[in-house]
């Protein structure tokens, strides 16, 4: 009997022993992954104390960019105010030029258009094909 008592012995202190080993890797294994999560806090804070200033920095190039996106567009549409209003010069100055010259080619005999009727002559009708 006492032989079985010291069988139980040895078992429960092997086992209480390979727990323990356990335990200690366990341990071991926490305090490397504390250690890494503490690296990794340090380093998230000095890139967030360093980002700071070119935080700064970038809200203050993005404010200036702004500024002169504004300006940029109050040329433009003073430009594009100025553009249009040449454009229509220039089609009422091109326009009167072109009926100026109608007007002097119309008083020509060779004219394929008759002022006071507005008819063709007959001399252009014959170059017209007519479909079939």
């Amino acid at each position: 009997m006492i032989w079985i008592a010291i069988a139980i012995q040895l078992l429960l202190s092997a086992g209480l022993l390979w727990a323990t080993w356990q335990v200690l890797l366990l341990r071991r294994v926490l305090i490397e992954t504390v250690k890494t999560v503490d690296d990794w806090t340090k380093a998230c804070e000095d890139g967030l104390r360093v980002s700071s200033p070119s935080l700064e920095i970038a809200r203050d190039g993005v404010g200036s960019v702004r500024r002169q996106y504004q300006i940029l567009q109050i040329q433009l549409e003073k430009i594009s105010k100025l553009l249009s209003v040449l454009g229509r010069g220039v089609s009422f100055v091109g326009s009167s030029w072109n009926n100026s010259r109608k007007g002097s080619s119309n008083s020509s005999s060779n004219s394929p258009i008759n002022n006071s009727s507005g008819r063709r002559s007959p001399r252009s009708q014959h170059n017209v094909k007519r479909r079939k």
